[in-house]
C-alpha cells in the first residue's frame, strides 16, 4: 500500500475540533462507556463450525460439488465525469486542469483509482475487473468464496452483501476477499481528490454488492460433482532467487514465493475444468502508478494464462490452459512484498525492469506458466482421494491506536463504525476505539486456507528469521540506519507450522485481505513508531507499514485467533 499524505498539522487541527477523534458513527449508545473491551477473538469462538453445527451437521454422501462464476464489476466510466486533460502529464488531477462536467455540478467527479497518490482519475479500462466466485458443497455444508479485483473491501460492505443473500442459496457462510489491485477504484475512501476527501462512489459499492449476489446465484445453480488435483511450486529462477518475480524491500527480508494451484475437474465429463484456485503472494503494483487505466494488474495475466495457456516464447515453453474460471487468491504480502527490483523475462527474452503493463504481463504469464507446468508434472500433482470439506469462522474486535484512522473516520475519508469509544472524552489508553472484524478457516482435504483481514507480514506465517525464507538476499540490509534486532524475534511454532501440524494438511495457505481490510498486520517485536509524530511519520529504517496499521496489538488480536481457528477441535 503506497504512502498517503496527511500532515501532522492538519490532523492536529482536526483533532482539536472534537473531544475525540472518532467517526460520525464513532459510538452507539450501547457501545459508549464500555467498561472493558478485550481485543482479539470474541466469544463464541468459533462462531460457526461446519460440519457439526445446526444447519450443517453432516457431510452426507461425501461427494464434493463445486460451482464457479465470474461477473464484471468494472465501473461505467461513461456515467462519470470525463474529458480530463492531464496538462502536466503527471497522471494526477490538478484543480486548474480542464474536464467534461457531465453532471453539471462544477466538481470533477471521475472514478478515482486506488493504490497510489490521491487524485488519480480513471480515463479508460485496460482489462475488466471481476468478482470471481467458487461455491463448494458436501452434504449439508455449503460455503462460498468471493474474490474482487479491488484494493480492499470493508467488513461493513460484506455484511451488507450477506444481507442480500436469500435462504434459497443455502449458503452457510461466504468468505469475501480482494486481490488488492492498485489499478482499481477507490472502495475504501483513502484515494480521493485530496487526503481528506473520500474517493468512494456509494452507487458503485451498491453495484458490486448486487453483482456479487448474481455471481453466487450462478455458482450455486452450477454445482456439480468434481475431482480435485493440487500442485505447488516455488516461483524461483534457476539459481534459487525469487527476484525475477517478487521481492521484499522491508527488513527483515522474508517472503513466501510458494505458488499453489487447485484444479477442480468435472466428474461427469472427465477432462473438463470446472474452475481453479491459484494462490500466490505479491502486491499487484507491477503496472506502477503512471497509469490511469483500470486493471487487475498482474492478476489479469496470471488468470488469463491459467485459463487459456501460454505460448512457447523466449521466456518459456508452451503450456496448455485449463479452461474454466480461475480464481486468484492473494497471500501474505505485508511489508513490501511485490515487484520492486524484479526483472521478469518478456516473450522476446528481454528483462523488464520498469513498471508498466509490459512488466505485469511478463511476470503474470511466467507465474501462470509455472503453475501450469507444476500441474503437468505427474510426480508433483496430488489427486485428492477424500476431499473432505470443513470451515469455521469467528469474530474479532481490534484496538485502533492509529491517529490517522481516527481522523479518517472523523473526516469521512472512510466509513466504518467504531465501538467502545466515549465520544465525549479524548481518545487515550482508557478510551480507545475498536473495530469489528473476522477470520475464517477452510479445509478441503489436504488443503488448508486461513484468512487474514489485511496485509499479513510473511514472517508471521513462516518465521524465516534465520534467513531460510530470504532466497539469497541479505535478511537485513547493511545500510539500514535502524536495523531490526533479530535477537528479539520470537521462536516458533509460526502460523504455517501450526497448519502443517494438523492431521492430513499438506498445502497450508493464508488468504490475505479476506473477511475485512484493516491495513498491515505486523509483528509486534518489529513495530516501531516515529517518536515525534507517531503514525503520521515513519520511524527511521523500514517502518512505513506502521503508519497504515491499526496499531501494535494487531498481531495478538489477529494472528492469535487465526492460530486458534487452525488448531480448534470440536469438544
Amino acid at each position: 500500500m503506497p504512502r498517503i499524505a496527511l500532515t501532522p498539522a492538519t490532523i492536529a487541527l482536526l483533532c482539536l475540533c472534537v473531544p475525540a477523534c472518532g467517526g460520525d458513527d464513532a459510538s452507539t449508545a450501547g457501545d459508549a462507556g464500555v467498561d472493558a473491551i478485550v481485543g482479539g477473538a470474541q466469544p463464541p469462538f468459533p462462531r460457526l463450525a461446519c460440519p457439526g453445527d445446526p444447519g450443517c451437521e453432516s457431510l452426507g454422501d461425501g461427494v464434493l460439488r463445486a460451482g464457479v462464476a465470474r461477473v464484471d464489476i468494472t465501473p461505467d466510466l461513461a456515467a462519470k465525469d470525463g474529458g480530463w486533460q492531464d496538462e502536466d502529464g503527471d497522471h494526477v488531477y490538478d484543480e486548474d486542469e480542464p474536464f467534461e462536467d457531465r453532471n453539471g455540478n462544477g466538481v470533477f467527479d471521475p472514478v478515482w483509482v486506488a493504490g497510489a497518490q490521491n487524485a488519480r482519475p480513471a480515463t479508460g479500462v485496460h482489462d475488466p475487473l471481476w468478482a470471481r466466485v467458487i461455491v463448494l458443497e458436501q452434504g449439508d455444508v455449503r460455503v462460498g468464496v468471493v474474490v474482487y479485483d479491488l484494493i480492499g473491501w470493508f467488513i461493513d460492505e460484506m455484511e451488507k452483501t450477506r444481507a442480500l443473500l436469500g435462504p434459497e442459496l443455502g449458503l452457510d457462510h461466504v468468505i469475501f476477499a480482494s486481490t488488492h489491485s492498485h489499478q482499481s477504484p477507490d472502495t475504501m475512501g483513502l484515494w480521493g481528490p485530496t487526503s481528506l476527501q473520500s474517493g468512494v462512489d456509494p452507487a458503485y459499492l451498491e453495484r458490486v454488492r448486487t453483482r456479487t449476489v448474481d455471481a453466487l446465484r450462478e455458482a450455486v445453480a452450477g454445482l456439480e460433482p468434481v475431482l480435485v488435483r493440487v500442485a505447488t511450486t516455488p516461483t524461483l529462477d534457476g539459481t534459487g532467487l525469487a527476484r525475477p518475480y517478487v521481492s521484499d524491500i522491508r527488513d527483515p527480508v522474508v517472503l513466501d514465493p510458494t505458488l499453489t494451484i487447485v484444479h477442480l475437474m468435472s466428474t461427469a465429463e472427465p477432462g473438463r475444468t470446472v474452475g481453479s484456485l491459484v494462490h500466490w503472494s505479491s502486491h499487484p503494483e507491477y503496472v506502477g502508478f503512471d497509469n490511469n487505466l483500470l486493471s487487475s494488474d498482474i492478476v489479469h495475466y496470471i488468470r488469463e494464462t491459467i485459463e487459456n495457456g501460454a505460448p512457447a516464447t523466449a521466456a518459456g515453453g508452451a503450456a496448455p490452459g485449463l479452461g474454466g474460471v480461475a480464481v486468484y487468491l492473494q497471500g501474505v504480502l505485508g511489508g513490501q512484498i511485490g515487484p520492486w527490483g524484479t526483472r521478469p523475462i518478456a516473450a522476446d527474452g528481454s528483462e523488464i525492469a520498469d513498471a508498466g503493463f509490459a512488466k505485469a504481463e511478463a511476470a503474470g504469464v511466467n507465474v501462470g506458466r509455472l503453475a501450469l507446468e507444476a500441474l503437468g508434472r505427474p510426480a508433483d500433482v496430488y489427486l485428492v482421494p477424500d476431499p473432505r470439506l470443513a470451515f469455521r469462522t469467528g469474530d474479532l474486535l481490534l484496538r485502533v491506536e492509529n491517529i490517522f484512522y481516527h481522523v479518517g473516520a472523523l473526516a469521512g475519508v472512510f466509513d466504518r463504525d467504531f465501538v467502545g469509544l466515549d465520544p465525549e472524552r479524548p481518545i487515550g489508553d482508557d478510551n480507545m476505539p475498536y473495530i469489528r472484524s473476522r477470520v475464517s478457516y477452510l479445509e478441503l482435504g489436504p488443503i488448508a486456507i486461513v484468512t487474514a483481514p489485511g496485509e499479513l507480514h510473511p514472517e508471521l506465517f513462516v518465521g524465516g528469521y534465520d534467513g531460510t525464507w530470504s532466497f539469497g538476499v541479505p535478511i537485513v540490509a547493511a545500510d539500514n540506519p535502524n536495523p531490526p534486532d533479530l535477537t528479539t524475534a520470537p521462536p516458533g511454532p509460526y502460523l504455517r507450522d501450526l497448519m502443517d501440524q494438523q492431521p492430513g494438511i499438506e498445502y497450508p495457505m493464508v488468504l490475505g485481505l479476506a473477511e475485512d481490510t484493516v491495513g498491515y498486520i505486523l509483528p509486534r517485536w518489529n513495530f516501531e513508531l516515529s517518536a515525534s509524530a507517531p503514525y503520521l511519520e515513519e520511524a527511521a529504517g523500514d517502518h512505513y507499514e506502521e503508519t497504515n496499521s491499526v496499531g501494535p496489538t494487531c498481531e495478538v488480536e489477529i494472528v492469535g485467533p487465526m492460530g486458534q481457528l487452525v488448531t480448534w477441535r470440536r469438544p
